[in-house]
């Protein structure tokens, strides 16, 4: 019965491992314009969370092309969810205005994935709730650090550039493991510890 449950634990503290080395997750504010990215990379799905945090402030926007890069992953990405008239494209983008050529480029091929805007209408108005978008991927690997770009709009043509863009982000932030996979690794960690100290008071009692 020993050796089963720490079979387990074992089991546990492994999964664990792979969890924390593959699934990072990582959230930044816009302080302009007070609108949230949450980034997360798993081996198999990236998700990009986009959230305004103040509907006077940014909840009219119209959001352009979105995209999530820092990791690296094999094969081709394809499409898991999105708002309405989204599509995907690996690779990066260019903070040029959606109305004007800019958007996914193909740019850092292999190590991102960019969401792109219907066009030639921008149809997605920030408002309060969040809106995700996701890729499934093959092999990903996460790595330090994210990167997101993405482009916002007071008007649904997005033909605002440079400076004239409300929302214009492009910076980097700081992956760290997922609670969820530390939580796993914690608990793998306290069964070990556990199943080693009850195996050290049955050999106390036996002598």
């Amino acid at each position: 019965m020993l050796k089963k449950i720490l079979g387990v634990g074992v089991a546990a503290v492994l999964a664990g491992f792979a969890s924390v080395s593959t699934a990072r997750a990582a959230t930044i504010v816009d302080a302009a314009t007070q609108v949230q990215f949450t980034g997360t990379v798993t081996s198999t799905l990236v998700t990009l969370d986009i959230k305004c945090l103040s509907s006077a402030v940014c909840g009219s926007l119209f959001l352009g092309d979105v995209t999530l890069k820092g990791f690296t992953f094999t094969g081709t990405p394809t499409l898991g969810s999105a708002p309405a008239g989204y599509t995907l494209f690996q690779g990066g983008q260019n903070n040029s205005a959606v109305g004007s050529g800019g958007g996914c480029n193909g740019s850092d091929f292999g190590g991102a994935v960019c969401w792109d805007a219907p066009d030639p209408t921008l149809t997605l108005q920030l408002g309060t709730t969040d809106h995700v978008f996701t890729a499934n991927i093959t092999g990903g690997s996460a790595l330090s650090g994210f990167a997101v770009m993405a482009t916002g709009y007071t008007n649904n043509t997005g033909d605002q550039t440079q400076g004239g863009k409300p929302l214009a982000v492009s910076t980097e932030f700081a992956a760290v493991p997922e609670p969820g996979s530390l939580s796993l690794l914690a608990a793998g960690l306290v069964g070990m510890f556990s199943l080693a100290f009850i195996s050290r008071r049955r050999q106390l009692f036996k002598s």
